[in-house]
């Protein structure tokens, strides 16, 4: 055979070989690299879309149609609660109003016991002027006196009571104004949010249905581009064993050469360098088209996985700087609710002991009221006795007389205003019994007042199970996510497999075609070296494409004893595509 001889000085095969293990360790070290990278990756999209999964099991159909229904009736009975908390607050204040006439009856009741009180020691100062009274009116006078100063205690622990139920009835009084601003600050805010929130979880389980199946897609096409990655990374160590190869073959020619003239030597070496750089050549074709593959891979898991993250922040409202998500918000409405009717039921109880406390001290008043009455009637009997004593001594006793009818006149007012007092007691014990009765409507108000507190205790404490489950997923998850994320878009731009070992690959292809020359190559005289050499050298090949390449220099060979001359060329690395043998 006969080949072109190059003028440019070729390059030592130690200094090719040095390039060809500095290329073969790269593999080793960046391959590994790319495989552990996408392993990870493997892990964080499947960690993400677990989570997903997990979150969307923590609202599932059942829970969110019985959450909306629940946080939709609730609503509807806390817009109901203020005509409750009015009717009371009237009921409360008319409480009040009566406490208010009988602190009116309690005066007017006084003054007449002040009255009668003088009488009695006008009484006992008259008769001491008049003989024929004797000692009996003076005794008689301080027995009325008394009598009016036990009137007189009565009265004042009747005012005691009252004046402690009054401040039981305005403190009542005033809770219920307040709690009525705090419904006008609250109503119709409060269960407007709890509709948008009962609104708001239906649209909020579609979303994660849909994130769902977008995620699934991506999920899939994330899976495609791994299978593909992780395929294409054995490219590495088939590339990694042809190096061997490739160097294998220069350590035989160096170990064949030696029984060789020196001109059969260059023409061997010619050989095999023409050899080995076409196994380079197809060695960097598979290399370039499978790194590449690699590159975009890479680079497409970045893009999704990035977007499955950004597919999440919408679902659970995080995006936009949201510091909270959407179920924290939700469950603040809920404890507002609960909060609301929490007061409501506290008032309404509160309603009930005030109810309790003015009955009981209706009744106690109208005790106090009975005793006084009786205390009348002893003071006009006694009036009446001295007005009899007084017609028996005759012309002297009639300024006695005088005083006794006026004391009987003061006794009739006290009668009167004790009987006003008793009916004011009998109002103020009804409107007590009003108080503390409520009619079937308020019942059921009521009750649904209480069971709205017990719907929305059950709604917070599933809402916020589901915000806990969520919301641990999501930091978890969005840490390991986000690693993955930062992870890929590194890698994509760190792989630079064409730079570090393709184009050393290419490199290498051209100095061993530069040190093989281009003129043709006489082999018929190199069968007995090239022989073993070839059938050596095939023994270490484990993919097919090397057993092509060298197939086809066998054949340009021939056999031992053929005297064929066959023309070999193989194009330049820049032309993979155009090999010619």
């Amino acid at each position: 055979m006969a080949v072109a001889a190059t003028t440019s000085p070729p390059l030592q095969g130690s200094e090719i070989d040095a390039r060809l293990e500095a290329a073969r360790q790269a593999i080793e070290g960046r391959f590994l690299e790319a495989g552990d990278v996408l392993s990870r990756a493997v892990e964080g999209v499947g960690a993400l879309i677990a989570s997903l999964d997990r979150m969307r099991d923590n609202l599932d159909v059942e829970t969110v149609t019985t959450t909306t229904a629940e946080l939709a009736e609730a609503a509807k009975t806390l817009r109901s609660l203020p005509d409750s908390l009015e009717s009371r607050r009237v009921r409360v204040g008319e409480l009040v109003k009566v406490g208010d006439s009988l602190a009116a009856c309690i005066e007017e009741m006084r003054q007449h016991l002040a009255y009668l009180r003088v009488f009695a020691i006008n009484i006992k100062i008259t008769s001491g002027g008049i003989v024929a009274a004797g000692p009996e009116f003076a005794i008689f006078a301080q027995e009325i006196y008394d009598c009016i100063d036990m009137g007189r205690a009565q009265l004042d622990a009747f005012n005691a009571d009252l004046m402690s139920l009054d401040d039981t009835l305005r403190t009542a009084l005033s809770q219920e104004q307040e709690l009525g601003r705090h419904c006008v600050t609250l109503l119709p805010a409060v269960p407007d949010a709890l509709m948008a929130s009962a609104t708001a979880i239906g649209a909020h389980h579609a979303k994660i249905s849909s994130v769902a199946v977008s995620v699934s897609a991506l999920a899939r096409d994330v899976q495609k581009k791994v299978g593909s990655g992780l395929a294409a990374l054995q490219i590495g160590d088939i590339t990694r064993q042809r190096i061997e190869h490739v160097q294998a073959g220069l350590q035989f020619l160096a170990e064949s050469r030696g029984a060789l003239s020196a001109d059969q030597r260059e023409r061997a070496d010619a050989f095999v360098h023409r050899l080995l750089a076409a196994q380079l050549i197809s060695t960097a074709e598979d290399f370039h088209r499978d790194v590449t593959r690699i590159g975009s891979n890479i680079s497409g898991m970045a893009s999704d996985a990035s977007e499955i993250l950004r597919l999440r922040d919408l679902a659970y409202g995080q995006n936009e700087g949201a510091e909270n998500g959407f179920l924290r918000s939700l469950e603040s409405n809920v404890g507002q609710a609960l909060d609301l009717v929490g007061d409501m039921t506290a008032g309404e109880q509160a309603a009930e002991d005030v109810s309790r406390s003015a009955a009981e001290a209706a009744r106690e008043l109208t005790e106090r009221i009975a005793g006084i009455q009786n205390i009348r009637a002893d003071v006009q009997m006694m009036a009446l006795n001295t007005t009899l004593k007084c017609s028996r001594i005759g012309e002297t006793g009639k300024p006695l007389g005088v005083i006794a009818v006026e004391l009987r006149q003061h006794a009739i007012h006290l009668e009167k205003s004790a009987a006003l007092t008793l009916t004011s007691l009998d109002g103020l014990s009804s409107a007590a019994e009003a108080l503390g009765r409520r009619d079937a409507s308020e019942a059921s108000e009521g009750g649904q007042a209480t069971t709205a507190a017990s719907v929305l205790s059950g709604a917070v404490a599933r809402i916020g199970k589901a915000g806990d489950g969520v919301e641990k997923d999501l930091a978890a998850v969005a840490r390991q996510g986000q690693d993955v994320v930062d992870m890929l878009q590194r890698a994509a731009g760190r792989f630079d497999f064409e730079r570090q070992i393709g184009s050393a690959l290419d490199q290498a292809a051209d100095d061993l075609l530069d040190m093989a020359g281009e003129s043709e190559i006489a082999t018929d005289d190199l069968g007995g070296v090239l022989h073993p050499f070839m059938a050596r050298l095939a023994k270490q090949y484990t993919m097919a494409q090397e057993r092509d390449v060298h197939r086809t220099f066998t054949d340009c060979l021939g056999d031992d004893h053929g005297s064929a001359s066959v023309a070999v060329a193989v194009a330049p690395a820049e032309d993979p595509d155009d090999v010619l043998f």
